[in-house]
């Protein structure tokens, strides 16, 4: 397709500047010229888009196959729901860290990425233990000069997890916080994925890029009745946390300054398709 682009851009580009000499006719000249103007216009445009809307992953790719070629950079992919009832958010207490987040995790891999992952190298996250939970997650280390090739398969959505089911089964069905009579199933709608970029991981001791794509929970009318109960239902051993934007933002302190549990910092992204984690 790219290959397609940049013939007929030259092409056109080439007739605009050029194609009055080929044809004498300028009845048949300028008609033609006007039109590989136009389209020369439309592809320029969208070349240009194309850069505006690629720059982060231009810039994080040419770092990986530069500073980070030959280092292992750890890619967390993972899902998360804004789940919203009356300007408060859903919050459930991190399994790894003692920590507040929103419902949802990391993707997994099927089975038939193993050939991929072979010839790029994916080693497993080394803080992570393997176990039946965490086996094929995406929560794996690629060398950089493998970074781009590794990104490409994630976004094609081939060989992996796409349905977000199971991590909302896991954080709030099968720990009996929301009835499954109620939420036999979802409905949501994707919000926005964070900017790709890498940073250095304090905690991990490592570059690391983290993705995060936000959906929006749509909840019938019972399913919201649900959530408003559980709401009234908080007590301060709940492994949940219904918290507003405001709580969020300030990483669970609240006005007087004190700080009765922690909010993972990430959860930030709810609210801001910019947020990167310093």
């Amino acid at each position: 397709m790219i290959l397609i682009y940049l013939a007929a851009f030259i092409f056109l580009g080439t007739f605009v500047f050029f194609g009055a000499n080929w044809i004498s006719d300028k009845s048949i000249a300028e008609p033609l010229h006007d039109l590989a103007l136009a389209a020369f216009g439309t592809l320029l445009g969208m070349g240009i888009n194309s850069v505006i809307s690629l720059r982060n992953r231009l810039c994080v790719c040419f770092l990986a196959s530069t500073i980070y070629r030959g280092k292992h950079i750890r890619i967390s992919a993972a899902y998360i729901f804004r789940i919203n009832m009356d300007g408060e958010y859903l919050l459930v207490k991190g399994r790894n860290i003692d920590q507040f987040q929103p419902v949802g995790g990391v993707y997994k891999r099927l089975p038939d990425s193993s050939r991929l992952f072979q010839e790029l190298e994916v080693l497993d996250d080394k803080c992570i233990p393997i176990c039946d939970t965490t086996r094929q997650d995406l929560r794996v280390r690629v060398k950089g000069k493998y970074l781009h090739r590794f990104l490409q398969w994630f976004d094609s959505n081939n060989d992996r997890e796409i349905s977000h089911w199971r991590e909302f089964c896991e954080e709030l069905i099968r720990t009996h916080i929301l009835d499954s009579n109620v939420f036999p199933h979802i409905n949501y709608k994707f919000l926005h994925r964070n900017p790709l970029y890498i940073h250095h991981s304090a905690f991990y001791e490592c570059p690391e890029i983290l993705i995060h794509e936000v959906y929006e929970l749509l909840p019938t009318e019972a399913q919201a009745t649900a959530l408003r109960a559980l709401i009234q239902s908080e007590q301060p051993n709940s492994k949940f946390r219904w918290v507003s934007e405001d709580t969020i933002r300030r990483l669970g302190y609240l006005h007087d300054n004190t700080k009765p549990f922690a909010v993972a910092e990430h959860t930030i992204s709810l609210f801001d398709k910019d947020f990167k984690i310093k």
